[in-house]
């Protein structure tokens, strides 16, 4: 990267946590797929940077208790065949190409914070929460306060933790090529049967993924959660609630090159109402009724 000043290159998280400290306003380096081509073409000013690559403790992941815990370098290819993980692993297969799956980590997806991001959008069905470290220490926030709040200036994203599955769970999207495309509208649908409840997600149709709340609240009311079971009718008016959530959200996009909102909307409930019929018995008669 031509022009560029200074690169710093830490070899543990404490010395990452000291480095960053001492050069405030640094650019932070892991994968670099939204970093490197935005200083490129000009889009990013060149400033100091701190590379994360050689730190081995951020690539850790793992599962304790009711709990995995994914490390911030941790890359989409590392993620894509873990079998603790179904519904993250799903996610991490559909992003880009295979160079980019190779590179792109977790805490780049959260650092970019992408509203159209595969991850994220998983992330917030998942309600997962986002381990920051800085000077004084460690902390965990939801990724819904991560959104709206980020973390402060001299701290970094070291990983994220999310609750084992206790049920299906699903990615799906739309786009013009599928994984080589930035998505129109993604859906991310986790079905939880021991607390009988689902949380969906859908990404690329506001500022940041869209929980679809009334419609989650529909699912774990008409559900037969012994059998894990969603009658079509009720799994139809899944896809209309969700439809309806990402039209009446406070920061729905508009009308774009990639899409018109209407159709995002329209997408979303079909993609809610597929998601639904892969991960609720009896609800796959639904998808047929779509207008």
């Amino acid at each position: 990267m031509t022009g560029v000043a200074t690169m710093r290159r830490p070899r543990s998280l404490s010395e990452a946590i000291d480095t960053l400290a001492a050069s405030p306003g640094a650019d932070l380096l892991a994968g670099g797929t939204d970093l490197v081509p935005a200083l490129r073409t000009g889009a990013r000013p060149v400033r100091e940077m701190i590379s994360l690559r050689r730190i081995v403790e951020l690539r850790a992941r793992g599962a304790a208790g009711d709990w995995l815990t994914i490390g911030a370098c941790a890359t989409y290819a590392d993620l894509a065949g873990w079998s603790l993980a179904p519904g993250l692993a799903a996610t991490a297969r559909s992003v880009g190409s295979p160079q980019i799956r190779n590179t792109g980590t977790v805490g780049g997806a959260l650092g970019t914070a992408s509203p159209r991001g595969d991850l994220l959008t998983f992330l917030v069905a998942a309600d997962a929460g986002v381990v920051v470290t800085g000077p004084v220490g460690q902390r965990q926030l939801g990724i819904g306060r991560f959104l709206a709040d980020r973390h402060g200036p001299d701290e970094l994203v070291t990983a994220v933790k999310l609750a084992r599955p206790c049920g299906p769970q699903t990615y799906l999207k739309i786009g013009a090529r599928q994984t080589a495309s930035i998505p129109v509208a993604s859906c991310a649908l986790v079905v939880d049967r021991v607390r009988r409840l689902v949380r969906c997600a859908i990404g690329g149709v506001a500022s940041r993924p869209v929980r679809a709340l009334a419609a989650e609240d529909h699912v774990a009311e008409t559900a037969d959660w012994s059998t894990g079971a969603l009658p079509p009718d009720a799994a139809h008016r899944f896809g209309e609630l969700v439809a309806e959530a990402v039209t009446t959200a406070p920061d729905v996009a508009g009308d774009d090159v990639y899409a018109p909102a209407a159709y995002r909307s329209h997408a979303a409930g079909v993609l809610a109402r597929r998601a639904a019929a892969r991960c609720l018995a009896g609800a796959r008669g639904a998808d047929a009724r779509r207008p």
